[in-house]
């Protein structure tokens, strides 16, 4: 059997994270580890609640692409990675790598 594998990044919520959803514009998040809070709005906690550890940028894309119709779809992947980028860099999420198969294994007799 062949077959090649690559490592696929996906999202985690930090679980220390506290979110407090103030309104319909906004929540924050609260961060114990760094005593950061973030304002984000309806569309960050969007991508936040999408980092649950099996989604990687192309299923984020593609669920805020299904759930806000009036956002421009070339800008999308852009912004969600700065967010993310962000995200990571204060704590608020991580990165889990996993293996995922690139191609599939060929079954030879």
């Amino acid at each position: 059997m062949t077959g090649t594998s690559t490592l696929a990044a996906r999202y985690l919520r930090n679980p220390d994270v506290v979110l407090r959803e103030e309104d319909p514009d906004g929540s924050l998040l609260f961060n114990p580890d760094t005593n950061q809070v973030k304002v984000i709005n309806p569309t960050g906690l969007f991508i936040w609640q999408q980092c649950d550890g099996q989604n990687g940028m192309d299923e984020i894309v593609q669920a805020i692409q299904q759930a806000f119709e009036e956002v421009p779809s070339d800008q999308i992947r852009q912004d969600v990675q700065i967010f993310l980028d962000g995200m990571q860099q204060t704590g608020f999420i991580g990165v889990v790598e996993s293996e995922t198969a690139s191609a599939l294994p060929v079954a030879r007799p």
